[in-house]
């Protein structure tokens, strides 16, 4: 059992990314709940079902972000994360990312007709 208590949902939250960005895979583990009904999916990739699937595929580029030349071919991605209050505190039972849209285009307004009389 893990010694990790999260009191609330945000402070899981908050474990799971600072771990994340530390690219310590054991304490991202250690926000995940113990059921085995657990889903991750990352960009472009498969449906990673219970915890031998989630902790053999970690996120690939999972790290610091570094300023500079790398930091422009940085993709953002989005995220959704579904947290469960446990015996044990919060757990998150859901991660799921997808690559984020570029910017919306809108179109160029076009100038009113011209009427004559």
């Amino acid at each position: 059992m893990r010694t990790t208590a999260f009191p609330t949902s945000q402070d899981a939250e908050n474990a799971f990314y600072e771990a994340l960005e530390r690219a310590d895979l054991e304490a991202m583990m250690a926000v995940w709940a113990e059921d085995e009904e657990i889903v991750c999916v990352h960009p472009t990739g498969p449906r990673l079902a219970g915890h031998a699937q989630v902790h053999e595929n970690p996120p690939a580029q999972a790290g610091p972000r570094r300023p500079g030349a790398a930091a422009a071919a940085a993709v953002t991605v989005v995220a959704t994360n579904i947290y469960l209050r446990t015996a044990v505190g919060w757990r998150m039972v859901l991660h799921h990312a997808s690559h984020a849209p570029g910017p919306i285009k809108t179109p160029r307004a076009q100038a009113p007709p011209k009427i004559l009389h």
